[in-house]
């Protein structure tokens, strides 16, 4: 009899999207990060690093949304992030124009 090496299931998948997961997590934040600096240290905009994050989080949304993997509640969450990140970001601005 022979046996066969299974050499990927479901568990190793789970894995690798979750190490996918953390990568991506920290190159963005690590992304915004720099993005920051550079504003605050050196006074550069950067347009073209925001278009980086733009672009990835559209590209993973659309494939997602292709895939039919959304709820009924996706578009409402989406929407209160939104208005909470530029609420969140006018904050910041204020604040950052007060201290300067």
């Amino acid at each position: 009899m022979l046996i066969k090496k299974i050499e990927k299931d479901e568990r190793t998948t789970y894995i690798e999207n979750t190490s996918y997961k953390y990568g991506c997590f920290i190159f963005n934040f690590g992304l915004l990060i720099d993005i920051m600096y550079r504003s605050i240290r050196f006074n550069e905009t950067s347009w073209d690093l925001f278009g980086l994050l733009f672009l990835s989080g559209f590209v993973m949304t659309a494939y997602q949304y292709k895939q039919k993997i959304f709820t009924e509640n996706t578009g409402k969450n989406y929407l209160f992030l939104i208005i909470f990140t530029a609420v969140l970001g006018v904050v910041f601005a204020f604040i950052f124009t007060k201290i300067k």
